[in-house]
């Protein structure tokens, strides 16, 4: 089983998109392709792609850098739109590239599991795919936490 084929099993649902982008990751050596999911849904399609720590990563940043930005007196809508376009154009544009890494690093950690081809295709497609849950989960997480910010005190 070549390289292709166990990322394949991992990534599950819309595989030969991604393999095809990451094929012109490998070829030409760009980080650069647009992914509208990632565009449109950021945290939530990381989420979904199983890119929990990587997510986790992301949700510390932005706290810090939301935190920082009160502290010297930044944070206004302007600077907070500004910062949102370039969490969306961010998104879009490194979002296959960044799932391209998570799934390199995840197969090559998978493949030192066994050696055995079928045991492999089985913790690949386990470990792999993606994640329904987890993003709704965090919006409805969100949406319950704004809801209660609007609440009288």
């Amino acid at each position: 089983m070549d390289k292709w084929e166990k990322y394949r099993i991992f990534i599950g649902d819309r595989a030969d998109y991604y393999i095809e982008k990451f094929k012109k990751f490998e070829e030409t050596g760009s980080v650069l392709s647009w992914n509208w999911a990632a565009f449109f849904f950021g945290l939530l399609w990381m989420l979904y792609r199983k890119m929990y720590l990587y997510s986790a990563i992301f949700i510390i940043l932005v706290l810090f850098f939301i935190g920082a930005l009160v502290y010297f007196n930044l944070y206004n809508n302007l600077v907070m739109f500004g910062i949102q376009l370039w969490l969306y154009v961010g998104f879009g544009a490194f979002g296959n590239y960044i799932y391209y890494t998570y799934v390199e690093s995840k197969v090559s950690k998978i493949e030192k599991e066994t050696e055995d081809p079928e045991k492999l295709k089985i913790l690949l497609a386990r470990k792999g795919g993606t994640d329904k849950i987890s993003p709704v989960l965090f919006f409805l997480i969100i949406f319950i936490l704004q809801i209660l910010s609007y609440m009288p005190k």
